[in-house]
């Protein structure tokens, strides 16, 4: 069981994240994530940096943690120009790069003009000339996105041979291509019981691939809030992203189906001008009491424990965590002096 850490967008105090990067790696952390927004809608306080200038910078205070994007798409930049951001951070860190990448989200770029049609069929095709660009002299292809690629390179290549490359699948057919081709999946939030449901379509198409999926890194992306004294202080620390449990709506109903909520506003194609956001925060009272510890990590050191227990039955094997507090460095603590070696030994 690896355990890594979420940082937030937009990012407050960048200092602090700075110094809870390193105190995240001190504690045994495995991998650092950063979402690769040009902005964050609803807009919330702090700034969205270049996820690969801040992950950059992130490698200069640290050793061994691994550095991701949590994610970027295949619409921002030609994969050529995303293989070559992510080698450079892969020489600068010493073969600690991967990147997180996924279909897309209409706030990162539809007011910019670009086009997001047939995401999947561009996704597919944006890991596969990335690895190519990684490791042949030369690339030719005619893409059906980018036009005619002839002998062309990138001049830097990564320490590693292929830095690991993790997709969001968020549905049936992304789901598909991180079984096929992907190194780690990193879906969206989801409790246990759903994680499973959607993990075996990894695996059935990792299987019918040829793969093995004890390859691929299983991770979830949740929040986790420890208060021992207090408990619902630390699931307070959660209330206020209830809304996105009804923007991620397709996830919701499968984990409670008799809600119904209506799947056309989601956080995929959420604007702040999209119609019905009104009428789809309206289901934020029918939610069950439960919704945000079914969802996440919250609540006494032992709470905690129990509730990755569960994430672990239902095939994690790489928890990400968004660092809640209240105290967020006894948080990591408690992770170094308890929780880590409480996984751990279970595996001895």
């Amino acid at each position: 069981m690896r355990f890594s850490f979420h940082i937030p967008v937009p990012t407050p105090r960048l200092e602090l994240m700075i110094e809870g990067t390193k105190k995240a790696e001190e504690c045994g952390f495995f991998g650092v994530f950063y979402a690769d927004h040009t902005v964050m809608l609803p807009p919330g306080p702090g700034t969205c940096y270049d996820a690969y200038c801040f992950l950059t910078s992130l490698a200069m205070v640290s050793k061994n943690i691994k550095l991701c994007t949590g994610v970027s798409d295949c619409h921002r930049f030609h994969p050529a120009l995303m293989a070559h951001k992510v080698a450079t951070l892969d020489v600068i860190s010493n073969g600690r790069a991967m990147i997180g990448i996924g279909a897309g989200e209409a706030m990162n770029i539809d007011m910019y003009g670009l086009n997001r049609n047939r995401s999947v069929t561009k996704l597919r095709e944006y890991i596969i000339l990335m690895r190519k660009f990684w490791t042949k002299k030369k690339v030719n292809a005619d893409s059906e996105f980018w036009g005619k690629i002839k002998n062309a390179y990138i001049q830097i290549k990564p320490i590693q041979e292929t830095p690991p490359i993790y997709v969001a699948g968020n549905g049936p057919k992304t789901r598909q291509i991180t079984g096929e081709l992907a190194d780690g999946w990193y879906p969206l939030y989801q409790p246990p019981w759903v994680f499973k449901k959607n993990a075996k379509e990894v695996i059935d198409a990792a299987k019918i691939s040829g793969r093995d999926p004890s390859k691929i890194d299983f991770v979830y992306d949740c929040f986790v809030a420890i208060d021992d004294d207090d408990p619902q202080k630390a699931i307070g620390r959660c209330e206020f992203f209830k809304s996105s449990y009804v923007l991620n709506a397709s996830i919701t109903n499968q984990a409670y189906p008799n809600l119904n909520i209506p799947e056309d506003v989601n956080v995929h194609n959420f604007e702040m001008t999209t119609e019905g956001v009104s009428e789809q925060l309206q289901y934020l009272d029918k939610l069950p009491d439960s919704v945000l510890q079914d969802f996440n990590c919250l609540g006494t050191t032992e709470d905690v424990i129990a509730s990755i227990e569960e994430y672990k039955k239902a095939g994690v094997n790489n928890l990400s965590i968004m660092n809640r507090g209240p105290d967020p460095n006894k948080v990591y603590e408690i992770f170094r002096d308890k929780i880590i070696p409480y996984f751990n030994d279970m595996e001895t």
